[in-house]
């Protein structure tokens, strides 16, 4: 393990004469390894003096670079202290702190040129670990199915399908072909994921081994907090992935008005590549669909994508997304659970209420002004009066099942709700 960080802090102080880091000046690139942490505060601001997409690569990479100059001296530290034997009590949870220092760079910057560095960390970490973790709480509970083992009110009923889906079990080639009709539909294909090791040796219907697969359950997770991005009140949270599958996963005491959590599109399998080996791209991703037609996304510059954008979509039952449309094609595959999907064409658009651009410049056009949810829990909501072409809208619906794909074509608009606990894959491609 010391060999590995000398070598970190080479790389660290040699750095590539292209890097964009040299952008932050000198002064800070000459206290990287003596100062970590107020290169990590200053970072942090600059982080958020800026939109997202523009803020300079130098600050994303400082941070980056800054926040691993801190892990590893705290794991010399740590190794130093252990063949000193002057480890304290005190020192316990000094994994937690390495990992939480890198995962929020991951998460916060995408540790742009050092991916594989803090990867190799958390995989040494975690094997010199390996023999000493604790066991964790609720074991009972961890060793249970994920869907069987929740509570009745994380399980809704099925619901009445009138206008369902079509499904088939198809190969590439007839997919291809399906995707050079005029107008590609949505499909429920089935049999898809067989050869998944998700769903077979490496089952993430299993508390445990994810537990396992994010170190203890050490690992940090973005969490959606509320019923929909749409609602007043919704919000997001860092917390460990953990404590995320207990507070929300595996908590039979949980109000059914309890606020919810969802790990809702995020880049789980950049952050944590074990997993990303129980999973693969399905073959559908590598065929040849048709620019979109009518969308409401028609004249936005949509790049073009050199591998499919891959997201995780992991809560408990209830969990929704309203309404919308997503700027690619999207093979969304069901590894632990069963949702719910409606479907609409690109031609209802204007039956479905678009948001438009709300307060602060935020383009919400691709979300629905509709509430599905409440419509369906019967909610005191005026649809009929707020919105009277709605029910004029031709939609289709389906029960996506456990080793099922779901095809939705580019412009579609969708609502997604999990019927049990639910772990989703997208796959997003043009």
């Amino acid at each position: 393990m010391e060999s590995l960080c000398n070598n970190i802090l080479y790389q660290l102080q040699h750095l590539d004469p292209d890097d964009p880091i040299h952008a932050c000046g000198k002064p800070a690139l000459r206290i990287l390894l003596t100062r970590p942490q107020d290169l990590i505060r200053l970072a942090h601001d600059k982080l958020h003096a800026y939109p997202f997409k523009e803020v300079p690569s130098c600050w994303r990479r400082l941070y980056t670079d800054a926040s691993i100059s801190k892990a590893v001296f705290v794991i010399k530290a740590k190794v130093q202290a252990n063949a000193a034997r002057t480890s304290t009590a005190e020192d316990e949870d000094w994994q937690g702190d390495v990992v939480r220092t890198l995962d929020m760079a991951l998460i916060m910057t995408g540790a742009p040129l050092r991916g594989d560095i803090i990867e190799e960390l958390m995989s040494a970490l975690q094997y010199s670990a390996s023999s000493e973790q604790e066991r964790p709480s609720k074991r009972s509970r961890l060793e249970e199915d994920l869907v069987e083992g929740t509570d009745t009110a994380s399980k809704l009923p099925l619901p009445d399908l009138r206008y369902p889906v079509p499904r088939a079990c198809l190969s590439m080639t007839a997919f291809q072909a399906h995707l050079a009709t005029p107008t590609p539909t949505p499909l429920i294909i089935t049999d898809a994921l067989t050869h998944w090791p998700a769903l077979n040796e490496r089952p993430w219907n299993s508390p445990s081994y994810l537990l396992q697969k994010t170190f203890g359950g050490r690992r940090l997770v973005p969490v959606e907090l509320g019923r929909s991005y749409t609602d007043e009140g919704w919000g997001q949270a860092i917390i460990t992935f953990k404590e995320f599958m207990e507070r929300y996963l595996l908590n039979t005491d949980r109000n059914k008005n309890a606020t919810v959590g969802y790990l809702a599109q995020h880049d789980l399998f950049s952050q944590v590549p074990s997993l990303r080996n129980d999973i693969s791209i399905p073959d559908y991703c590598y065929t040849c669909p048709p620019p979109p037609a009518v969308t409401p996304l028609a004249g936005k510059d949509i790049p073009e994508l050199e591998e499919p954008l891959i997201n995780a979509w992991f809560g408990p039952g209830g969990t929704i997304s309203p309404l919308h449309t997503d700027p690619y094609h999207n093979i969304l595959c069901q590894v632990v659970g069963r949702k719910y999907v409606r479907l609409y064409s690109p031609v209802e658009s204007d039956k479905l209420y678009p948001r438009g651009v709300e307060e602060g410049g935020v383009d919400m056009g691709n979300t629905s002004k509709v509430d599905i949810a409440a419509v369906e829990n019967g909610d005191n909501v005026d649809v009929e009066g707020e919105f009277p072409l709605f029910a004029q809208a031709n939609y289709i619906e389906g029960i996506l099942n456990e080793g099922e794909c779901l095809y939705i074509p580019v412009g579609w608009w969708h609502y997604i709700r999990s019927l049990t606990v639910s772990f989703s894959v997208s796959f997003w491609w043009n």
